[in-house]
């Protein structure tokens, strides 16, 4: 028992690591973190010419003029040179910097939305692969079994028990149960060519997550929307609170050298000057009021966003749950359908019942099959999505 639980948890973490392999070359072939870091590095020299201009946003002024005076044998020469430097000394510009940050974990908010929407893509498309995959095999397999009935029939139409008419009906049926067999296979092979796409160098994987292994509280936990529309609204109180700050002033410093050679004048001549610069703009404030309404309207969709992903949760869990009990009573019932595919096969040679009671039989022992298939795999694919998001690895 021991070794069972051991191989069967060994199955699952193989399968896992498969999925994870083929989700990561995903992201690598689309390049999502790569276009990230390049939008890090951007942020990072914004910030840093940020941080310069407060401390060196200097200017620089020059001048030469010549004056000629009547009561001056010659002209005389003028030069002024000047350097000033406005300072934030009191740090009115921060705000532009924690805008930045605020930019920077949105943007990460949205690669990690965008990652999410990826993964419950990839799975829904390989659970579809896989699901189309079982009944393939399944069709092909009852194919087989109606081919040997269909000889027999043969055999039995030659002896005259049964009529060409009956022959033909089961042949046309045949034809169709042949065609959704060609349907099916060309529909995986355009599915296997697609996910290749994604991921070129790796096997599509399976999926055998069927327990849930998180609670709801960490799938909540994983919610990119709220966190954007947080980071909205914190950006929009940064800006409202650095519209404030318009009113704290910026110093400017400067230095100025001038050389006359005016001989009525003392000749060259130093200076240096120190001023505050405050703006009073009551504009300002009226800016500053929009941003807080809007903001606060920001901050109000946070309850959306929430409520939202519970309605994920309940989505998946319930569709899980369903697919679960589903499963429970179909595998029950499937001994007792395929002992009717028994009984009606050797009734139907015999003769003891009609083709279209025969196919009524076939078609519900089919239905049954196919149900198991699905349910099997619709449990898997929210155990898949809900593992996935809960324990946050896809986000990495």
């Amino acid at each position: 028992m021991i070794k069972k639980i051991a191989m069967f948890s060994l199955l699952s973490f193989v399968a896992h690591a498969d999925m994870t392999s083929f989700f990561n070359t995903t992201l690598e072939n689309l390049q999502y973190d790569k276009t990230y870091s390049l939008y890090k590095q951007s942020n990072k020299i914004s910030k840093s010419a940020i941080t310069y201009s407060q401390y060196a946003n200097f200017s620089a002024d020059a001048s030469y003029l010549i004056t000629k005076a009547k009561l001056l044998n010659n002209s005389f020469n003028t030069t002024d040179i000047s350097l000033r430097d406005t300072i934030d000394l009191f740090g009115k510009n921060n705000y532009k910097i924690i805008t930045l940050n605020l930019d920077k974990e949105s943007k990460k908010s949205a690669l990690n939305l965008k990652k999410e929407q990826l993964f419950i893509y990839l799975v829904n498309m390989i659970t579809l692969y896989h699901r189309i995959s079982e009944q393939l095999l399944l069709h092909k397999n009852l194919y087989n079994e109606q081919k040997k009935i269909n000889k027999k029939l043969e055999s039995l139409a030659k002896n005259g028990y049964i009529t060409e008419l009956d022959i033909l009906r089961f042949k046309n049926t045949l034809t169709t149960l042949q065609i959704k067999i060609v349907a099916q296979t060309q529909e995986l092979i355009k599915m296997k060519e697609q996910l290749q796409l994604y991921a070129p160098n790796e096997t599509i994987p399976l999926l055998q997550e069927s327990k849930l292994l998180y609670a709801k509280n960490d799938f909540l936990a994983r919610n990119p929307l709220a966190t954007i529309n947080k980071l909205a609204t914190d950006k929009l109180l940064v800006q409202s609170k650095g519209l404030q700050d318009r009113y704290i002033p910026t110093v400017d410093i400067g230095i100025a050298y001038q050389k006359l050679d005016d001989p009525t004048s003392y000749g060259a001549n130093y200076s240096f000057d120190i001023a505050l610069h405050m703006p009073l703009n009551g504009g300002y404030f009226k800016e500053t009021e929009a941003l807080k309404v809007v903001a606060l309207s920001k901050k109000t969709q946070s309850i959306e966003y929430k409520l939202q992903r519970e309605k994920e949760y309940i989505g998946h869990y319930q569709a899980y749950i369903n697919a679960k009990k589903q499963s429970d009573v179909l595998e029950k019932a499937l001994e007792d359908y395929k002992k009717s595919e028994e009984i009606i096969k050797r009734a139907y040679l015999s003769q003891y019942v009609d083709f279209n009671t025969y196919l009524q039989v076939l078609q519900q022992v089919l239905d049954v099959k196919k149900q198991i298939i699905n349910m099997k795999y619709q449990k898997t694919l929210e155990a898949t999505i809900i593992n996935g998001i809960s324990k946050g690895t896809i986000y990495k």
